[in-house]
């Protein structure tokens, strides 16, 4: 009996001392790393609200700039070379490529700080694009190249050019857009295994090119044929009553935007009345349509991940949400739109305004 009482007693003290150290760790350590982690994010945060005071000047011979999805990094060419800066610090750097390649074309991802890149490899009667991807916050390059170790290039026309590239980190899936002479393009998929494949487009004369990100799909519009397609339809879309449209832009929804021209004149600086917006497994009779209160460049019009259409007036300096009219005004020459701000060049230094 005396036995069981002091089995009793011992497994009683055992409980009581490993509540007693669950609740420390429970109370005390862990508490101390949330509170560590908390801290730490504020430093990050305090920090880049610091470093955003930098300002960031842009050269006025460069080409092709671009800010990275949140405005964190500006990128261009200057004499040649791809530069990128980051905007909260102003340290610059230049994309070095083996054997001295230069990049051809380049894009940055819409959701993340990374870039992809067509360098282009010249031979005596044609052309090979090789394609990297560069890590801005790691400050490294990759080449693309499958499992078996293959680089991931396109072997095309040697007066070909890049022209497009559209990505999406949800699918992991990359088109490439081609232009060769006499005005045909050629449209290539990299799936997540890094593979080329040659998209069977409909239309050999390819202006637009836009990913659905969801669905491993494009839509692309043609000037020539005056038809606008998605990749696995083989018609073209059409609105009943439009003669004309041209193709703008998609969401993160999928939603694909195409905008009804003025006049019906096909051309790409034709000004746009009307936008239609929708999925495109419905019927385009079921798709939203806004009528613009005066038509509007294409390039001025822009369509973000959450399907808010923003229009920018050059001459105003003011970019309007067109569904509640919230207006954001800015400074100097419109640049572009990232995610939650206008980027624009006054004075020779970078401006990015939040939007309102």
């Amino acid at each position: 009996m005396r036995v069981l009482k002091r089995i009793v007693i011992w497994i009683f003290i055992s409980l009581i001392m490993q509540v007693s150290v669950l609740t420390y760790v429970d109370k005390y350590l862990f508490a101390a790393e949330d509170v560590t982690a908390i801290v730490s994010k504020k430093v990050t945060e305090k920090n880049k609200e610091e470093d955003s005071n930098v300002m960031i000047f842009v050269p006025e011979d460069v080409e092709h700039t671009a800010l990275s999805f949140d405005g964190g990094y500006i990128s261009y060419y200057k004499d040649d070379m791809l530069k990128v800066v980051d905007t909260n610090t102003g340290e610059e750097r230049s994309i070095e490529l083996e054997d001295k390649l230069k990049v051809s074309y380049y894009k940055w991802a819409p959701d993340r700080d990374i870039m992809l890149m067509a360098v282009k490899k010249e031979y005596n009667s044609s052309a090979k694009y090789v394609f990297y991807s560069y890590d801005a916050e790691r400050n490294k390059n990759t080449k693309l190249q499958t499992k078996e170790g293959n680089e991931t290039s396109i072997r095309t026309e040697k007066k070909s050019e890049v022209d497009d590239i559209e990505l999406t980190p949800f699918t992991n899936m990359i088109y490439v857009k081609v232009s060769l002479k006499g005005g045909r393009s050629g449209i290539y998929s990299i799936n997540v295994m890094k593979r080329i494949n040659k998209v069977d487009s409909k239309a050999y004369f390819i202006d637009d090119m836009v990913i659905l990100p969801n669905d491993d799909r494009i839509a692309y519009g043609s000037y020539a044929r005056n038809e606008i397609y998605i990749t696995r339809k083989n018609k073209p879309i059409t609105i009943d009553g439009v003669n004309h449209l041209s193709l703008i832009s998609a969401d993160g929804e999928d939603r694909i935007y195409l905008g009804e021209l003025e006049d019906d004149k096909v051309n790409k600086v034709a000004k746009i009345k009307s936008i239609y917006y929708g999925k495109a497994e419905q019927d385009t009779a079921e798709w939203e349509k806004i009528h613009l209160s005066e038509p509007i460049n294409k390039k001025d019009i822009c369509i973000s991940t959450e399907g808010k259409i923003y229009v920018n007036d050059n001459l105003k300096g003011i970019v309007t949400e067109v569904n509640s009219k919230k207006e954001t005004e800015y400074k100097g020459l419109f640049m572009q739109m990232y995610d939650g701000g206008i980027a624009s060049v006054s004075n020779g230094k970078l401006v990015k305004t939040t939007l309102k």
